[in-house]
């Protein structure tokens, strides 16, 4: 038996017990595969008829289905046994193999068992390394991941690819950022598609307007598609940036647009104050045939909110369930959220009290932002310790219901809210602003002095307000129109 064979038996690498070479009468037979997959079923015709298994023409492909049917783990595990009691020639296909069955159980969540595969291997190519990498990254493990990509050998762009877009989605934009500068400066690799998806979240996450511009004339010259996640990403980034007429402007220039360019769109309409134009949208993506999900009705609802549109937020709402679409908890966050803006505080409570799962620190903050903001003392109090219980050691509770016991001017209650504060050992962490300058993101506080060109920040704010009261204010005459 060769060495692979024998490190995938050993008890540190395989969750297989070491057993002999099977004999061709007590060879395990495959089971049936799930819901009749096709290469699984050739795999078992194949096995059934006595094929050795190097010479099986669907172990391959029955692999991928493996990794692409979520309930076949226990056919990749057989398969793997099947590996280990045969011997795998040790060839160039049986470096194709053992990634195949690093994908596999990658894919089925078994990210440890894909990790004891990989190290059994005594031959790996750059496609086992990043089928690795991308597990790691799927799993959420970026320090594992971090620590792989250093160590391979050689990478391509699909390796820096998988790193850029796992440090993208688990919040650390500037990093993803860093990281393509690297690739494209230092090891002169040219993005691709699925690059540029990456950079363009990671630029659209700390709000580099100018740099995503550059970004998408990037994609302009390189006659990338806009059609898949590149033209929904772009969106997304002159969206988040508040750049809605570029947003518009990219929407309209690509050709085959799917639900999620609409739902991107829609929702920047939404977070932006313009619920009219996304509600319009709404109906124009209904009218040409696509159907919203769940994501596009949490988009609707928000450009409710922002509308003050209650009745219509519920109609869109029982519309959703009409569909098919089961509502979930930020369905029903948007809807709280609608009545608590609207005033209709007891019937935001209720509904947040009753869901059919726990609302979260989420709902009951923009609850209580809602009771701040409408001076309901009564509601304040009740929301108030909903959220306590939710997140304890949060400052937000706190404070909000101090500002509205100060509105209210009951200043006994709000000294006791502060003691309170101070008891529990509670702060709240301080909101932050940015500005982009130059390329570069400026974040700060109130009265931040952290700053290393804070000195000179002051001292022009100090220049601002002297040359404001300074001025000499002249009268304007108003004169009324003869029309009116």
């Amino acid at each position: 038996m060769n060495n692979l064979a024998l490190s995938m038996l050993s008890p540190s690498t395989s969750g297989f017990p070491p057993c002999t070479r099977p004999s061709k009468a007590t060879a395990p037979r495959c089971r049936a595969a799930p819901s009749g997959d096709a290469s699984l079923c050739a795999f078992r015709a194949h096995h059934r008829a006595g094929r050795a298994l190097h010479a099986n023409p669907a172990l391959i492909p029955a692999l991928a289905a493996c990794a692409r049917l979520p309930a076949a783990v226990a056919e990749a595990e057989q398969i793997h046994a099947l590996l280990v009691k045969s011997g795998v020639p040790r060839t160039v296909s049986d470096v194709q193999v053992s990634t195949s069955l690093i994908r596999a159980y990658a894919r089925l969540g078994r990210v440890c068992d894909a990790r004891k595969v990989f190290d059994g291997m005594p031959d790996r190519t750059v496609v086992t390394w990043n089928v690795l990498l991308d597990a790691l990254v799927r799993d959420g493990d970026l320090d594992a991941a971090w620590e792989v990509f250093v160590e391979m050998p050689q990478r391509n762009v699909v390796s820096w690819n998988t790193i850029i877009a796992g440090f993208t989605r688990n919040g650390w934009a500037q990093e993803a950022v860093d990281l393509f500068v690297e690739m494209t400066v230092a090891y002169g690799l040219a993005p691709d598609e699925a690059t540029m998806v990456g950079f363009v979240s990671a630029v659209r996450d700390i709000g580099l307007l100018g740099i995503g511009k550059s970004a998408h004339g990037y994609v302009l010259r390189r006659e990338f598609s806009l059609d898949g996640a590149l033209g929904v990403a772009l969106i997304s980034m002159y969206t988040r940036c508040g750049s809605m007429g570029a947003a518009h402007s990219c929407f309209l220039s690509v050709t085959t647009k799917n639900v999620e360019h609409w739902t991107s769109l829609i929702a920047g309409f939404a977070a932006h104050g313009q619920p009219e134009k996304a509600l319009r949208l709404f109906a124009e993506m209904r009218r040409v045939g696509i159907e919203p999900n769940g994501v596009t009705f949490v988009a609707v609802l928000n450009a409710c909110n922002h509308g003050g549109l209650v009745s219509e937020g519920f109609k869109y709402f029982d519309l959703m369930r009409s569909m098919g679409i089961r509502p979930m908890i930020q369905h029903y966050g948007c809807l709280v959220d609608l009545l608590g803006r609207a005033g209709f505080l007891k019937e935001a409570f209720n509904l947040a009290s009753n869901l059919p799962e726990d609302p979260g620190f989420v709902i009951w903050s923009s609850l209580l932002a809602a009771c701040h903001s409408h001076g309901d003392v009564e509601m304040a109090e009740l929301t108030a310790s909903k959220l306590a219980d939710a997140k304890p050691s949060h400052g937000s509770s706190y404070v909000l219901l101090s500002n509205t016991y100060a509105r209210a001017k009951q200043w006994e209650d709000l000294r006791r809210t502060r003691r309170r504060m101070e008891e529990h050992g509670v702060t709240k962490k301080p909101g932050l602003s940015w500005v982009e300058v130059d390329g570069g993101v400026h974040s700060f506080a109130t009265a931040d002095k952290l700053h290393m060109e804070s000195e000179g920040i002051y001292q022009m704010l100090e220049d601002l307000k002297h040359n404001l009261t300074s001025a000499a204010y002249e009268h304007e005459p108003f004169v009324l129109s003869e029309q009116l």
